[in-house]
């Protein structure tokens, strides 16, 4: 009888303490593997949009260093898209909106003078499109009459 009282005991399954541990170890498991995940995603947005930035400051910084030097030349901005990458769309106005479509950043580049007629301070800053919100990212440079 001994014998067939072991047995069974044996082959008792888990008890509701025993459920709840593995189930508190294997939630704190999977909460770990998600917040991981999620981290990679974010700094992989973030630095996908940081070099979206620098090549779009790059490209109007050569933009304008290419263009002839003109005492009445005009601000603009223009929009442009990290997810499709397109040609830059120009923006309605100066800071105007985007037209519609995948553009995700918007370049506005201004300027002034500097010296009397001789030397420009052009600016480029970077904004977040359609929130309007800045990134921090922006340029001044100087363009001379020669």
């Amino acid at each position: 009888m001994r014998f067939l009282k072991d047995r069974r005991r044996s082959q008792s399954g888990a008890t509701l303490v025993e459920l709840l541990v593995s189930l508190v170890i294997a939630s704190l498991a999977l909460a770990l593997i998600v917040g991981t995940l999620s981290t990679g995603l974010l700094d992989s947005t973030i630095a996908k949009r940081n070099t979206a930035e620098q090549g779009i400051l790059q490209f109007e910084m050569e933009s304008v260093g290419a263009s002839t030097f003109s005492p009445s030349a005009t601000s603009y901005s223009d929009c442009f898209a990290t997810e499709s990458p397109t040609a830059p769309m120009p923006a309605t106005a100066y800071q105007g909106p985007c037209p519609s479509g995948p553009y995700t950043l918007r370049a506005d580049v201004s300027w002034q003078w500097q010296q009397t007629g001789a030397v420009q301070l052009w600016k480029v800053t970077i904004v977040a499109w359609p929130s309007n919100a800045g990134t921090g990212s922006s340029v001044q440079f100087y363009k001379g009459n020669r």
